[in-house]
């Protein structure tokens, strides 16, 4: 064997130091990664504990979506949240959202929160583990017909291309609890999903999310269903926050929600909108 020469230890010197920095960089990206699947398994896992039927205990089940429509971070407040949305779907037609997320206090405390939102046009009744029930007795939304919106489209394709254009004209914002300041919210160009329903008479339809980050906020449907005669798009939106909730249609305010207090929403299972604390 050669010996290596001083020389030569000049120049393996540096590329051990950046070997080693390397390293130690990628160990918590691969720890953050980790950690996050894991999350995601988890919250897959608890997201299908729960059993939905529409209306009535003995009335249609819904179908639960296993994957998540939207996985979601929101920096902001510096609570580091993340999570998971899922839904469950009534004939087609997305019926209930489920966010299961994590947030974290300045303390360094992680909180979980299973946060229910109602899309439902009838009452809900879901049964959930360790007795976290939820059952709103009134329908979630109210559909509307759109203002000024153009005639449904004869192809898929046109009508996807409407349901964006129409879902574009829409803009939200939210004021916090703490500080009262108000923050614009935009709506994601694609659509959460995309659905047809015969059992409800929806032709064709789309979930949209007017978000915080990618954090949704508001949720806002966009159908096209009959209406005096012919089809016609219809809209209507719902709250997934309990801060004060507004939104615009061409600047036109068409939809507020009023800052709700935390005993008006926290294990609330009558409630439309909801949240389970669960660590």
């Amino acid at each position: 064997m050669n010996a290596i020469r001083p020389a030569a230890l000049g120049w393996i010197g540096p590329w051990l130091l950046l070997g080693a920095c390397f390293a130690s960089a990628q160990e918590p990206a691969d720890a953050e990664a980790d950690a996050a699947k894991k999350f995601q398994a988890y919250a897959r896992e608890s997201a299908a504990a729960y059993e939905m039927h529409a209306e009535l205990a003995e009335g249609r089940k819904l179908v639960f979506r296993d994957e998540p429509v939207l996985r979601w971070t929101n920096p902001l407040g510096g609570r580091k949240a993340h999570g998971d949305v899922f839904l469950w779907t009534d004939e087609g037609r997305p019926a209930a959202v489920l966010s299961l997320y994590e947030y974290t206090t300045p303390d360094a405390v992680v909180h979980e929160h299973h946060e229910f939102c109602s899309l439902a046009t009838t009452p809900l009744v879901g049964v959930g583990p360790s007795g976290r029930n939820w059952s709103p007795k009134e329908a979630g939304i109210q559909l509307a017909p759109l203002a000024d919106a153009p005639e449904p489209a004869d192809s898929q394709v046109r009508r996807l291309s409407q349901m964006r254009q129409l879902a574009g004209r829409f803009t939200g914002a939210k004021i916090t609890r703490e500080d009262r300041a108000k923050r614009d919210l935009r709506i994601l160009p694609q659509p959460v999903i995309r659905y047809e329903s015969k059992h409800h008479d929806v032709l064709d339809g789309a979930l949209f999310a007017l978000v915080e980050a990618t954090d949704p906020e508001i949720f806002l449907v966009v159908e096209a269903r009959p209406h005096e005669g012919k089809d016609q798009w219809h809209f209507a939106l719902a709250r997934m926050n309990s801060l004060w909730l507004g939104a615009s249609y061409q600047d036109r305010k068409v939809w507020e929600a009023e800052e709700l207090p935390w005993s008006e929403i926290v294990r609330r299972g009558d409630k439309t909108y909801m949240i389970f604390p669960t660590r």
